[in-house]
């Protein structure tokens, strides 16, 4: 019975996460639409969505999310054995993914995704689901976030130009709380090496290589790393 309610759990998160990816656009379309009234009420345009430059993309059936999140978290379940773990893990992976497929296809990043990202990391120090403890969760994300501002500023003012978005400047916080301080070069070295590897395999035409998803493969590769040894 407790099978089949990780599932049944797993399917509901995976629902509201396609709620979620398949209205993104739409719902920040309508949050700048609503800004612009605000600051210049007196030329409010008509709201067309259509003309947006950033324009919503297909993001599959419902049933796959149902389904694919489902047997996530029985595989979480068969593997943790604990359902305090399985609930915190499981959140985890799917904000991971939120984050990374919202990069891949639209390079946006929300920043509260990423402090509540943070909030799990720590959370999880503190209930000792992390091997980090809460004091190691704490400095290990501001190393990250203080490192990723010295490359963001520095590389901002030597090629007048971000090398990585802010997005991906605030991720590193919430991953920080993840990723022992001490493994940062490897957290770097990981995820650069993972977007030349793409980069050159797949030939990828885009001038914009989004960076999130090779920062979470790297935060989770070496999350098992420290479970292990």
């Amino acid at each position: 019975m407790i099978y089949l309610a990780s599932f049944l759990f797993g399917g509901i998160s995976g629902v509201v996460l396609w709620c979620y990816v398949s209205e993104f656009i739409t719902c920040l379309q309508k949050d700048i639409y609503d800004a612009y009234i605000e600051l210049f009420p007196e030329n409010a345009p008509f709201f067309q969505p259509d003309a947006s430059t950033i324009q919503q993309k297909k993001c599959g059936h419902i049933l796959v999310y149902f389904f694919s999140v489902g047997f996530l978290f029985l595989f979480l379940h068969l593997i943790l054995k604990n359902e305090s773990l399985l609930l915190w893990a499981g959140v985890v992976l799917l904000m991971l993914w939120t984050m990374s497929y919202l990069d891949w296809h639209y390079q946006l990043i929300s920043p509260t995704l990423c402090l509540a990202l943070f909030a799990l990391g720590v959370l999880g120090a503190y209930f000792y689901f992390s091997p980090l403890s809460l004091i190691e969760s704490l400095q290990s994300s501001a190393g990250f976030f203080f490192v990723f501002g010295l490359i963001y500023g520095g590389a901002k003012v030597y090629y007048g130009k971000e090398v990585f978005g802010k997005g991906d400047w605030w991720l590193s916080l919430g991953l920080g709380s993840f990723t022992p301080l001490s493994h940062l070069p490897h957290f770097l070295l990981i995820a650069c090496l993972l977007g030349i590897v793409f980069t050159l395999v797949y030939r990828r035409k885009s001038r914009f290589l989004p960076f999130a998803p090779f920062m979470c493969i790297s935060a989770i590769v070496l999350f098992i790393v420290q479970i292990y040894t």
